[in-house]
C-alpha cells in the first residue's frame, strides 16, 4: 500500500486541486474548466493513474476534450454540455477522486 501512495501520489494531489476548483467560486463552467485546465491535464494515464482506474480517467478526458476547436477545446467542450452533463462530468471527477484516496495509507 506504501508503494501505491508514491506511485499515485501525483494523482491524487491533481484531482484533490481539482476538487477544490470545483467547490470554488464562479461558474460550473468556470469551476469545472480550472478543475480540469489546472489539474487533471498534467495526468498521464499510463504514468499517473491505477490501471483499474483508467476508463474513468479516460472518460473524463474525452468528455473534457471532445470540442475539434483548435484553440480552447476544454472551453469549447464545456460550454457545449447542457447543464445535466456538467454535472455528471463533475460527479466523475470526485467519483475518481474518491477511488485515488482509497490508494492512499491510513494515518
Amino acid at each position: 500500500m506504501v508503494d501505491d501512495f508514491f506511485k499515485y501520489r501525483y494523482a491524487w494531489e491533481k484531482f484533490h486541486s481539482a476538487v477544490l476548483s470545483l467547490a470554488g467560486e464562479g461558474s460550473i463552467q468556470e469551476r469545472l474548466e480550472n478543475a480540469y485546465v489546472f489539474s487533471i491535464i498534467h495526468l498521464r494515464r499510463d504514468n499517473d493513474i491505477p490501471e483499474e482506474l483508467h476508463d474513468d480517467f479516460e472518460e473524463i478526458v474525452a468528455l473534457m476534450t471532445a470540442s475539434n476547436a483548435a484553440e480552447g477545446r476544454v472551453n469549447a467542450a464545456v460550454n457545449a454540455m447542457d447543464e445535466l452533463e456538467r454535472s455528471s462530468v463533475v460527479g466523475k471527477i470526485i467519483g475518481l477522486y474518491d477511488s485515488l484516496c482509497r490508494y492512499m495509507p491510513k494515518h
